[in-house]
């Protein structure tokens, strides 16, 4: 892919990429595997301790020092809790494609059957995360008799269909950042440190059970009532993204500077253009990358640049799965490239 390294991370080989110098793998402990990163792609590791057969922990502390792409095939069925401490990681996940945005400060649970896709981190980011992914029998055999009283909500997580994605949010709270911090500093080897392990993930786990709730999801889907001075704050973002769609802000950055946290903005994209920031850049860009192909006469790969895509393919495949044609062909279609 030009201008962004892939990386590939399949369940049976781990990480590799296409360059000479990948990834290097060491096994310390029977449960536990750790990849480095090749100086070319930037500094770092990723950790992948399997506590149980279908309940693992993925620590992962990496500085990137240039645009990576992740593709990730054949996972299997995993429900996951997610703790991102710091950076900013993008996927489009399953089929039909969904975006889904990760942030700092932010705890994700999401559950879908098949977990097929890509995601993409730019030059420059910190990704420091905690990952706990545990397979939909394993969750429930910590519970056994007592199922019935899991939150309603979570009871149905695993009935939704083959493209369904089961996601909430919420922020990392300070009991959990004293856990997360255990898991990252954690001193044991061998056998203690995996129960040492196991203790502190189940800890974030129960953290997480507990505001799951139907009043958590009834706050998420109701409608707010937006301040003028929120609107005017989300219409500037709206005209800052428009404005360097080639090298738009992150997220975090598009926060500070309207004095939003990244829920609220998102919450007040929703509102006025009925989609997150992620969904309504991608969109736009995708909008005038066709304008461009079709009046301004460019290649489809001086578009894709001129968006700010630095794949061709995922441009490509995001400018097929929007207008269900190809760049190419709409280009030469309307211009005879």
């Amino acid at each position: 892919m030009a201008g962004c390294g892939v990386t590939h991370y399949s369940w049976e080989k781990g990480f590799d990429t296409h360059i000479t110098d990948g990834f290097s793998h060491t096994r310390p402990d029977s449960f536990e595997h750790c990849w480095y990163s090749p100086k070319s792609i930037g500094r770092g590791m990723i950790r992948r301790i399997i506590i149980r057969d279908g309940f693992e922990l993925w620590v992962t502390d990496f500085l990137f020092g240039r645009d990576t792409c992740f593709s990730f095939q054949g996972c299997p069925s995993f429900l996951l809790f997610g703790f991102y401490l710091s950076g900013h990681y993008e996927a489009v996940v399953g089929k039909p494609e969904r975006e889904l945005e990760f942030c700092s400060e932010h705890q994700y649970l999401l559950y879908m059957k098949k977990l097929d896709g890509f995601g993409e981190v730019k030059a420059g980011t910190q990704l420091r995360s905690v990952s706990i992914a545990i397979r939909p029998e394993m969750f429930f055999s910590y519970f056994e008799d007592d199922i019935g009283h899991l939150p309603s909500v979570f009871q149905r997580i695993f009935e939704e269909q083959d493209g369904s994605i089961f996601r909430r949010i919420r922020g990392i709270t300070p009991s959990m950042h004293i856990a997360l911090r255990q898991i990252v500093d954690c001193p044991y080897r061998g056998i203690a440190r995996k129960l040492f392990l196991e203790s502190r993930s189940l800890e974030l786990m129960a953290y997480r059970l507990k505001h799951l709730s139907v009043s958590e999801t009834t706050h998420q889907i109701r409608e707010h009532v937006m301040h003028p001075g929120d609107r005017d704050r989300t219409e500037f973002a709206k005209n800052l993204l428009l404005s360097n769609l080639e090298a738009p802000p992150h997220l975090d950055e598009l926060a500070a500077v309207t004095g939003m946290s990244h829920p609220k903005l998102n919450r007040c994209f929703r509102q006025m253009f009925g989609k997150t920031v992620f969904q309504y850049l991608k969109d736009e860009r995708l909008r005038q990358a066709r304008v461009m192909i079709e009046n301004q006469g460019l290649t489809v790969t001086e578009t894709a640049y001129s968006v700010g895509y630095s794949s061709l393919s995922h441009f490509a495949k995001a400018y097929k799965h929007h207008f269900g044609v190809s760049p190419g062909a709409d280009c030469r279609r309307k211009k005879g490239c």
